[in-house]
C-alpha cells in the first residue's frame, strides 16, 4: 500500500443546524444516503457529548477511497497519556462507541476510526479471495493509518469484529500495540469437536431446515445486512430505526433525543456500497465460528491483553478464559489488568451503549497502571456521571439459539448485524 497522505477535515467541527441541502432530483434517490448526510449525523452524536471532537479522513492508500475516517478529540489531563484507539464492530461506525468518548478523551488521547471499507470510511473495491487477504486488507490499511497519524505505540480497543481484526494487527505488529482490549471480540473460540446444529434446523424437510439452509447460503454468496439495508431503498432507513430503537431503548439506555439522531447515523454507515463488509465469509462461517480461532493464534502474543464481555453476551466468554489461561503458561502478566476477562453486569452485546459507566470503571482498572493518577481519575469520575441501566437482554446464546429455532432467517440477520 502506498505512503499515506496527511489528513483533511470531513467535516465541520461546529454544532451543525440542518442536514446537508439537496437538490429535488437526490431526494428521488433509491437509496437516502450520501457521505455528507452521514458525517452530518454522526456530528449531530458528537454534539450530544460535552468534549470536542474533530471530524478527519486519514489517507491511506494511493485511491481515492483508501481513507480512514477518523473521530479526535479532547485534551487529556495528565502528560503523557497513552495514544486510545477504538474500534467498533461489524457494520457499525466509530460513533457506537460514542458514551465512552467523554472518559477517554479526558483521560487518554483518543482516536475512533472507521476500518478502511466500513462506517464513514472510503469504500474501495474488496478483493480479497482468502481469510489472509481479508485480514491483509484491514492490518496494513491500520498500519498506514497509525504511520500518518505519527504515533509509535497505541492502546487498540475493538468490540466485536473490530476485536477480532485489532488482534489480527497485534499479532502482525505486537511491537506497536502498548496494550490490547477486546470487547465481545468475535472470532475467539473453535467450534468444538461434538457441536451440532440444533435438530430442527436438521431436519431438510422442514420449513425452519429450508430457511436455515437459505440463510446459510446468502451467508456464502457474500450477502450482508449491507446488501439487504441497500436493496430496500427508501424502507431502509426503517430497519434501522426499528433495530436501533428495539435494541437500545428498552431499558433506556439511549434517550429519545440521542436514539433519533443514532439510527439516522447507523443507517447512513449501513448503506454506502459495500466493502470491507465482504470480509464476512472469509472469517467467520455461519454461527459466527471462526475459520481461524484467535484462541489458537494468540498463546504466544507478546503485547498485554485484557478481556471485557457483557454478562449477556452472545459471544462466549469462556475461550478467552481458556486462552488468558494458555498464554499464561508463556508469560507473566505485564501488569494487574493484564491477562483478565472482565464482565461488565447487565450488558449485552453491547457494553458501551448498554453500561457505559461499568466500562469506564473496567478501562480505568484495565489500564490503571500506566495511565497517570489524574488521567485514571478522569475516567472514573466519568463513569460516576453515567447511570446504571437495569438491563433484560436477549444477547445471549441461549437466546440467539431460540431465535434460530423459531426464525432462521432473522437470527441469522441478527448474528451478522451484532459482529
Amino acid at each position: 500500500m502506498a505512503a499515506p497522505q496527511a489528513a483533511h477535515a470531513a467535516a465541520a467541527d461546529g454544532p451543525l443546524a440542518a442536514p446537508p441541502a439537496l437538490s429535488w432530483w437526490r431526494r428521488l434517490r433509491w437509496r437516502p444516503t450520501s457521505r455528507a448526510e452521514g458525517l452530518f449525523y454522526e456530528r449531530r452524536v458528537l454534539d450530544l457529548l460535552d468534549g470536542s471532537y474533530q471530524q478527519t479522513d486519514v489517507q491511506v492508500g494511493p485511491g481515492r477511497d483508501d481513507f480512514i475516517h477518523t473521530v479526535a478529540g479532547g485534551t487529556p489531563v495528565a502528560p503523557g497519556s497513552p495514544a486510545f484507539v477504538a474500534v467498533p464492530g461489524y457494520s457499525t461506525g466509530s460513533s457506537f462507541l460514542f458514551k465512552l468518548f467523554d472518559g477517554l478523551s479526558a483521560a487518554t488521547r483518543l482516536f475512533a476510526i472507521d476500518m478502511l471499507g466500513t462506517g464513514l470510511s472510503g469504500r474501495p473495491p474488496f478483493g480479497a479471495r482468502s481469510r489472509e487477504e481479508a485480514e491483509q486488507f484491514f492490518v496494513e490499511s491500520l498500519e498506514s493509518w497509525r504511520a500518518a497519524q505519527g504515533l509509535d505505540r497505541m492502546v487498540l480497543m475493538g468490540h466485536s469484529m473490530g476485536g477480532y481484526l485489532s488482534a489480527c494487527y497485534a499479532l502482525a505488529h505486537p511491537d506497536r500495540v502498548q496494550h490490547l482490549i477486546l470487547m465481545c471480540p468475535a472470532g475467539v473460540g473453535k467450534r468444538p469437536d461434538d457441536w451440532q446444529l440444533p435438530a430442527v434446523l436438521r431436519d431438510p424437510w422442514t420449513l425452519r431446515g429450508q430457511l436455515f439452509r437459505l440463510a446459510t447460503r446468502l451467508w456464502d454468496w457474500g450477502v450482508t445486512p449491507g446488501s439487504i439495508v441497500r436493496g430496500m431503498g427508501p424502507w431502509g432507513p426503517s430497519v434501522t430505526q426499528k433495530y436501533c430503537r428495539s435494541r437500545f431503548t428498552r431499558q433506556k439506555q439511549l434517550t429519545e433525543a440521542e436514539v433519533a439522531v443514532f439510527e439516522q447515523y447507523h443507517y447512513h454507515t449501513l448503506a454506502p456500497p459495500g466493502s470491507g463488509e465482504f470480509a464476512l465469509k472469509w472469517v467467520l462461517q455461519p454461527f459466527a465460528w471462526p475459520w481461524a480461532p484467535l484462541e489458537e493464534r494468540m498463546k504466544e502474543l507478546t503485547c498485554p491483553v485484557t478481556f471485557i464481555y457483557g454478562e449477556h453476551d452472545w459471544m462466549d466468554s469462556n475461550a478467552a478464559r481458556r486462552l488468558t489461561a494458555a498464554m499464561a503458561k508463556h508469560r507473566e502478566p505485564h501488569f494487574p489488568g493484564d491477562l483478565k476477562v472482565m464482565i461488565t453486569p447487565d450488558a449485552g452485546h453491547y457494553p458501551a451503549i448498554d453500561q457505559p459507566g461499568s466500562v469506564l470503571r473496567q478501562l480505568a482498572d484495565a489500564c490503571g497502571a500506566y495511565l497517570p493518577a489524574a488521567a485514571r481519575e478522569a475516567l472514573l469520575a466519568a463513569a460516576r456521571r453515567e447511570k446504571f441501566h437495569g438491563v433484560e437482554l436477549g444477547d445471549s446464546t441461549a437466546a440467539l439459539e431460540a431465535e434460530l429455532e423459531k426464525n432462521p432467517l432473522q437470527a441469522a440477520a441478527h448474528e451478522a448485524s451484532e459482529l
